[in-house]
């Protein structure tokens, strides 16, 4: 290892795993540093994901023939749930919040019970299943501005309504959001394999975040693998006529106040 590097840490010998960890996320880690931390991942990963996701990270563990919801193919190097634009890989934390939250509504369970250093010891464990980690690496977090004042104002969650309509989001999430527009039958099966159905916007948490910064950033990254698509040529270059600027934020408003029968925006979500 870059013992160098460890010495500005303070890092003493028996915890040069933790600071490994410390220097990767910095973007200082050498090889040497990055493969410790994902021979560390690899024990993580047999103990806690093998039984899902496979041995060869390819979803096809010895439990997924009894999930609903196959688990994440990780050798296709498509994410969902991502900062990232879209066709770009996530970063680091896109992934260490997906593990530590879950994914609601399929059989991918939070994992707060791992540490922080094992969270992140198996993301770079699981990085070895797709070349693309090595030679593009994650793509840039896109843009998230501040939310404006009037995000979930009755005058927001009106535009809102306006946008679902002209985008066509009726079609597939339904008029009422709970996801069972003309289209959510007729879809094709997602990348991997699963029946795909439309969010229903009305209960439960949405997967990618229910904050509005995380409503925002689904708008303008899509769903990867799915047929949700990004939002983000249209909502970043309004036209003036049809799409106006900060539109994106009004359909945010409009999504929340679907959990509350398209009255009101909900309290903040945690």
């Amino acid at each position: 290892m870059n013992m160098r590097i460890f010495d500005r840490l303070d890092c003493s010998p028996n915890i040069l795993l933790g600071c490994a960890l410390a220097v990767l996320l910095a973007g200082s880690a050498t090889a040497d540093e990055a493969t410790e931390l994902s021979s560390a991942g690899a024990e993580v990963y047999a103990t806690y994901c093998l039984g899902c996701h496979g041995a060869k990270g390819d979803g096809r563990g010895p439990a997924s023939d009894m999930l609903i919801v196959k688990p994440r193919d990780f050798t296709k190097g498509v994410f969902k749930f991502r900062s990232t634009p879209t066709g770009e890989l996530p970063t680091d934390q896109d992934l260490y919040r997906i593990i530590t939250n879950g994914a609601y509504g399929t059989s991918m369970p939070a994992w707060p019970l791992l540490t922080e250093r094992e969270r992140y010891a198996v993301i770079e464990y699981l990085k070895g299943f797709y070349p693309g980690w090595q030679t593009e690496g994650p793509g840039e977090p896109i843009f998230i501005p501040q939310p404006p004042e009037f995000v979930g104002s009755q005058a927001s969650i009106h535009r809102g309504r306006e946008l679902y309509e002209l985008l066509d989001c009726a079609k597939c999430h339904g008029d009422r959001g709970r996801g069972d527009g003309e289209s959510a039958n007729d879809l094709d099966p997602d990348i991997w394999g699963n029946k795909q159905r439309p969010f229903n916007f009305t209960s439960g948490p949405l997967r990618g975040g229910s904050r509005v910064e995380d409503i925002y950033r689904t708008f303008m990254t899509g769903v990867g693998g799915t047929a949700m698509p990004s939002y983000a040529d249209i909502f970043e270059e309004p036209d003036g006529e049809y799409i106006l600027e900060n539109d994106a934020w009004n359909l945010v408003s409009y999504v929340r106040s679907l959990r509350n029968g398209g009255r009101t925006a909900p309290a903040e979500d945690q």
